[in-house]
Protein backbone atom coordinates (compact mmCIF):
# COMPACT_ATOMS: atom_id res chain seq x y z
CA UNK A 1 0.00 0.00 0.00
CA UNK A 2 1.61 3.27 -0.75
CA UNK A 3 1.47 6.32 1.64
CA UNK A 4 2.71 9.80 1.02
CA UNK A 5 4.52 9.73 4.71
CA UNK A 6 6.06 6.58 6.25
CA UNK A 7 6.83 7.83 9.41
CA UNK A 8 4.83 6.12 12.11
CA UNK A 9 5.05 7.66 15.60
CA UNK A 10 2.87 5.98 18.56
CA UNK A 11 0.91 8.66 20.52
CA UNK A 12 0.67 10.94 18.38
CA UNK A 13 -2.22 12.64 16.40
CA UNK A 14 -2.54 11.87 12.13
CA UNK A 15 -4.28 14.03 9.72
CA UNK A 16 -5.17 10.77 7.72
CA UNK A 17 -6.74 10.58 3.84
CA UNK A 18 -8.42 7.68 2.12
CA UNK A 19 -10.18 7.98 -1.31
CA UNK A 20 -12.60 5.50 -3.00
CA UNK A 21 -10.82 3.90 -6.02
CA UNK A 22 -11.92 6.78 -9.50
CA UNK A 23 -13.32 9.16 -6.98
CA UNK A 24 -16.67 7.61 -7.41
CA UNK A 25 -19.07 8.96 -5.01
CA UNK A 26 -19.91 5.92 -2.40
CA UNK A 27 -20.68 7.59 0.98
CA UNK A 28 -23.92 9.33 -0.45
CA UNK A 29 -25.88 8.64 2.80
CA UNK A 30 -26.50 7.34 6.06
CA UNK A 31 -26.04 3.85 5.21
CA UNK A 32 -22.84 3.84 3.81
CA UNK A 33 -21.37 6.43 5.76
CA UNK A 34 -22.51 4.37 9.14
CA UNK A 35 -19.59 1.76 8.07
CA UNK A 36 -17.14 4.67 8.86
CA UNK A 37 -18.59 4.97 12.22
CA UNK A 38 -18.40 1.54 12.46
CA UNK A 39 -14.50 1.67 11.80
CA UNK A 40 -14.17 4.63 14.43
CA UNK A 41 -15.88 2.51 17.01
CA UNK A 42 -13.84 -0.35 16.79
CA UNK A 43 -10.61 1.96 16.58
CA UNK A 44 -11.69 3.59 19.95
CA UNK A 45 -12.82 0.25 21.55
CA UNK A 46 -9.87 -1.96 21.21
CA UNK A 47 -7.11 0.36 20.68
CA UNK A 48 -7.97 3.28 22.39
CA UNK A 49 -7.47 5.64 19.98
CA UNK A 50 -9.34 8.96 19.69
CA UNK A 51 -10.91 10.64 16.61
CA UNK A 52 -10.78 14.06 16.97
CA UNK A 53 -12.34 15.87 13.79
CA UNK A 54 -12.97 13.99 10.67
CA UNK A 55 -15.15 14.69 7.31
CA UNK A 56 -16.52 11.63 5.28
CA UNK A 57 -16.80 13.29 1.42
CA UNK A 58 -18.57 10.98 -0.97
CA UNK A 59 -16.20 9.66 -2.30
CA UNK A 60 -12.72 10.11 0.10
CA UNK A 61 -12.31 10.51 3.89
CA UNK A 62 -10.40 13.01 6.25
CA UNK A 63 -10.01 11.93 10.05
CA UNK A 64 -7.42 13.70 12.59
CA UNK A 65 -6.78 10.06 15.02
CA UNK A 66 -4.43 9.71 17.80
CA UNK A 67 -3.33 6.34 17.47
CA UNK A 68 -2.07 5.14 20.30
CA UNK A 69 0.48 2.58 21.48
CA UNK A 70 -2.21 -0.69 21.76
CA UNK A 71 -2.77 0.40 18.24
CA UNK A 72 -1.21 -1.32 14.97
CA UNK A 73 0.93 0.45 12.94
CA UNK A 74 -0.79 3.35 10.71
CA UNK A 75 -0.37 1.44 7.64
CA UNK A 76 -2.10 -1.39 9.07
CA UNK A 77 -4.76 0.66 10.43
CA UNK A 78 -5.81 1.76 7.63
CA UNK A 79 -5.27 -1.58 5.54
CA UNK A 80 -7.58 -2.87 7.86
CA UNK A 81 -9.29 0.40 7.48
CA UNK A 82 -9.70 -0.59 3.66
CA UNK A 83 -10.39 -4.40 3.90
CA UNK A 84 -13.70 -3.70 6.56
CA UNK A 85 -14.98 -0.79 4.36
CA UNK A 86 -14.52 -2.20 1.01
CA UNK A 87 -16.68 -5.84 2.40
CA UNK A 88 -19.59 -3.45 3.66
CA UNK A 89 -19.02 -1.50 0.36
CA UNK A 90 -19.59 -4.23 -1.81
CA UNK A 91 -22.30 -5.63 0.49
CA UNK A 92 -24.07 -2.69 0.24
CA UNK A 93 -24.04 -2.39 -3.77
CA UNK A 94 -25.12 -5.48 -3.94
CA UNK A 95 -27.92 -5.23 -1.80
CA UNK A 96 -29.12 -1.62 -3.52
CA UNK A 97 -28.44 -3.14 -6.90
CA UNK A 98 -26.08 -0.52 -8.03
CA UNK A 99 -24.37 -2.79 -10.80
CA UNK A 100 -22.44 0.31 -12.53
CA UNK A 101 -20.32 0.64 -8.97
CA UNK A 102 -20.04 -3.17 -8.81
CA UNK A 103 -18.53 -3.71 -12.40
CA UNK A 104 -15.83 -0.55 -11.81
CA UNK A 105 -14.99 -1.93 -8.77
CA UNK A 106 -14.59 -5.69 -10.17
CA UNK A 107 -13.10 -4.82 -13.32
CA UNK A 108 -9.68 -3.11 -11.33
CA UNK A 109 -9.65 -6.29 -9.03
CA UNK A 110 -6.47 -7.47 -8.22
CA UNK A 111 -7.69 -10.92 -9.44
CA UNK A 112 -4.09 -12.53 -9.55
CA UNK A 113 -4.26 -12.12 -5.32
CA UNK A 114 -7.58 -13.41 -5.58
CA UNK A 115 -9.49 -10.10 -4.87
CA UNK A 116 -12.82 -9.57 -6.61
CA UNK A 117 -13.43 -5.84 -6.08
CA UNK A 118 -10.75 -2.73 -5.98
CA UNK A 119 -12.81 -0.22 -3.65
CA UNK A 120 -10.05 1.82 -2.69
CA UNK A 121 -6.92 3.74 -4.00
CA UNK A 122 -3.55 1.89 -2.98
CA UNK A 123 -2.40 4.58 -1.59
CA UNK A 124 -2.65 7.16 1.36
CA UNK A 125 -1.91 10.24 2.61
CA UNK A 126 -0.80 11.02 6.09
CA UNK A 127 1.04 13.57 7.72
CA UNK A 128 1.81 13.72 11.47
CA UNK A 129 0.04 16.77 13.54
CA UNK A 130 2.57 17.57 16.47
CA UNK A 131 1.98 21.49 16.44
CA UNK A 132 -1.55 23.30 17.88
CA UNK A 133 -1.23 25.41 14.50
CA UNK A 134 -0.92 22.59 12.01
CA UNK A 135 -3.64 20.68 14.38
CA UNK A 136 -6.20 23.39 13.84
CA UNK A 137 -5.03 24.10 10.08
CA UNK A 138 -6.16 20.44 9.33
CA UNK A 139 -9.34 20.48 11.11
CA UNK A 140 -10.57 23.53 9.56
CA UNK A 141 -9.67 22.23 6.31
CA UNK A 142 -11.74 18.90 7.52
CA UNK A 143 -14.40 21.25 8.19
CA UNK A 144 -14.82 23.33 5.50
CA UNK A 145 -14.14 20.99 2.34
CA UNK A 146 -17.65 20.09 2.07
CA UNK A 147 -18.82 23.62 1.70
CA UNK A 148 -15.93 24.76 -1.07
CA UNK A 149 -16.88 25.23 -4.67
CA UNK A 150 -15.86 22.18 -5.94
CA UNK A 151 -18.35 20.18 -3.06
CA UNK A 152 -20.95 22.85 -2.65
CA UNK A 153 -22.60 19.73 -0.09
CA UNK A 154 -23.29 22.71 2.43
CA UNK A 155 -23.56 26.43 3.23
CA UNK A 156 -21.50 26.16 6.30
CA UNK A 157 -19.47 23.83 7.97
CA UNK A 158 -21.97 22.54 10.90
CA UNK A 159 -24.75 22.04 8.07
CA UNK A 160 -23.00 18.73 6.90
CA UNK A 161 -23.99 16.04 8.63
CA UNK A 162 -20.90 13.77 7.98
CA UNK A 163 -18.62 16.03 9.67
CA UNK A 164 -17.24 16.72 12.90
CA UNK A 165 -18.17 20.05 12.83
CA UNK A 166 -21.16 20.45 14.76
CA UNK A 167 -19.08 18.89 17.27
CA UNK A 168 -17.05 21.63 17.99
CA UNK A 169 -19.16 24.91 17.16
CA UNK A 170 -22.75 23.87 18.10
CA UNK A 171 -21.22 21.39 21.24
CA UNK A 172 -23.06 18.14 20.00
CA UNK A 173 -22.69 16.40 16.32
CA UNK A 174 -23.70 13.52 14.41
CA UNK A 175 -21.08 11.23 15.47
CA UNK A 176 -19.27 11.81 19.42
CA UNK A 177 -15.81 12.35 19.21
CA UNK A 178 -12.92 13.64 21.37
CA UNK A 179 -12.85 17.15 21.27
CA UNK A 180 -9.52 18.40 21.13
CA UNK A 181 -8.81 21.18 23.74
CA UNK A 182 -5.56 23.05 24.00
Amino acid sequence: MAVRNKIFIPNEIYFITFTILGWKKVFTNDKYCSLVYKWFDYLKEYYNNKIYGYVIMPNHIHVLIKITDQSPVLSTVIQNAKRFLAYQIITFLQEDNKIEFLNYFQTHAKTQFGAKHKVFEDRYDSLVIQSEKLFLEKLNYIHKNPYVEKWQLANIPEDYKYSSARNYILGKGFYDIDIMDF
